[in-house]
């Protein structure tokens, strides 16, 4: 059939980069899923097994952990407004002479452009002049 020769041929995967891929996506990805999620288990046990003095304790490590994120947050955020406030720096006292460059190759090529396009019409210019001289002449 024609539509045969359009569709792609469907590739066979390579068994030994698949298993490779398997193993690495298990060990980079499921495992630490698997120990994080024991892990806030745990943490829940321990929680709902805790007497009532020990709650105002728990309370605290939770607050802890919620605060230590939210910092770590921050201080991620302030450092790529920091990074982004000093390239943006370092952008702006570059970009002018790079486009004062472009700019001055714009003109060059603007210069040339009307040149060669000025020497393409001459003729033209020259034969439709000469017709409309000898049209004048021939009115007067």
């Amino acid at each position: 059939m024609a539509s045969d020769r359009f569709t792609p041929e469907l590739k066979q995967r390579n068994p030994i980069t698949q298993e490779a891929h398997r193993r690495q996506t298990f060990w980079q990805i499921y495992l630490p899923l698997i120990i994080f999620g024991v892990l806030v288990v745990i943490t829940i046990v321990l929680a709902l097994l805790a007497d009532d003095a020990a709650d105002s304790k728990w309370a605290d490590i939770s607050l802890i952990f919620m605060i230590s994120i939210a910092m770590i947050t921050f201080v991620i955020v302030i450092a790529g407004l920091v990074f982004a406030a000093y390239y943006t720096t370092q952008l702006l006292k570059t970009t002018p002479y790079y486009f004062f460059v472009v700019q001055r190759y714009s003109y060059l090529i603007e210069f040339r452009v009307k040149k060669y396009s000025n020497v393409a019409a001459e003729p033209f210019l020259r034969i439709h002049s000469f017709f409309a001289g000898a049209r004048a002449i021939r009115r007067k």
